[in-house]
């Protein structure tokens, strides 16, 4: 079975003739009748039938040519993609845990690096996913929360899928609450003032509480809400009294009119970090993203202190 035969069932079916399909493709009819009858005996079926109205699938043969046809379809993409266009396309891609400003940055990376043939692709998906993603070569760049919670098991994880991490940015948890909540009339919030709340929280697929996107402490809350997207833990915040836990910084502006942030005591550290492959010298793009994404965190937190970056973003 090969893309050749494939080739040929496709004419034989649109002209009803192996002779016309053989003009067509410039081969003997001789040529195309061999092949298909090793590939009728390969699979063990009859493709056709011959009338006086010329050739005919049968019901078996016409499934087998829209699966064919499938896969020469997909071939003609693959050879646009890959031989075919001279122009040479630009690749890039993140994974992230659910942070709107890697998403906006992403955006802003896009319109900032306009090329006529380019995939960029964001993922914004749960802890394992993100590793798995940049030591897997799906993503070149990660973004991830680390605390002292987690740290030893994440570092373990970088150092056994060989990837490197530097800390981007050292905050101060907060709370993400509805305008008007029973909590916003706080100054500091402390872990005994969520008692009486929901918690959202960010599905993990290994379901691992150590890989958690939030402090250890909102891990033993007794009501938890377990979303998978930023979308559906905001509409849940802003018609509930639910809240969720995070940076402490929206970048995207509309979410102001609506949501309240209010910092939350802690004794841990808490860090965004970015991963990468270890002793790969980051692309182009990649410098250029970074670069984007700390200005974008910049612009959002203003006066908040330490925003850890490398001039050359070299690991």
């Amino acid at each position: 079975m090969n893309l050749q035969q494939f080739k040929y069932l496709d004419y034989i079916e649109k002209t009803g003739s192996i002779n016309q399909a053989a003009e067509l493709l410039f081969v003997s009819p001789s040529t195309i009748s061999v092949s298909l009858k090793e590939l009728e005996t390969e699979i063990g079926t009859k493709l056709f039938v011959r009338s006086s109205s010329g050739m005919t699938a049968t019901h078996e043969g016409h499934e087998f040519i829209m699966q064919a046809r499938q896969v020469l379809s997909q071939v003609d993409v693959m050879k646009d993609i890959f031989i075919e266009n001279q122009v040479e396309r630009d690749w890039f891609s993140v994974s992230s845990q659910h942070y709107d400003f890697a998403s906006d940055a992403f955006s802003k990376f896009i319109n900032e690096n306009p090329s006529e043939r380019f995939v960029y692709r964001f993922f914004e998906v749960d802890t394992d996913t993100v590793i798995q993603n940049v030591a897997g070569n799906t993503s070149e760049l990660g973004f991830v929360y680390l605390n002292d919670y987690n740290y030893r098991l994440l570092t373990r994880l970088f150092e056994q899928e060989n990837l490197s991490y530097q800390v981007m940015w050292e905050f101060q948890p907060s709370l993400f609450v509805r305008r008007g909540h029973p909590l916003t009339n706080k100054d500091l919030v402390k872990y005994e003032d969520l008692r009486d709340f929901p918690a959202i929280t960010f599905e993990q697929n290994n379901h691992n509480e150590l890989l958690t996107e939030h402090p250890l402490e909102i891990q033993a809350n007794d009501q938890k809400i377990v979303v998978s997207d930023r979308m559906s833990a905001i509409n849940i915040i802003v018609g509930s009294n639910a809240y969720l836990t995070g940076a402490g910084i929206m970048t995207n502006r509309i979410t102001d009119n609506h949501i309240h942030s209010v910092p939350l005591q802690t004794s841990e550290k808490h860090y965004i970090c970015w991963i990468a492959q270890k002793n790969i010298e980051l692309s182009t793009n990649a410098k250029k993203y970074l670069k984007i994404a700390e200005d974008t965190l910049c612009n959002r937190i203003g006066a908040l202190e330490q925003i850890y970056s490398s001039n050359d973003y070299s690991i």
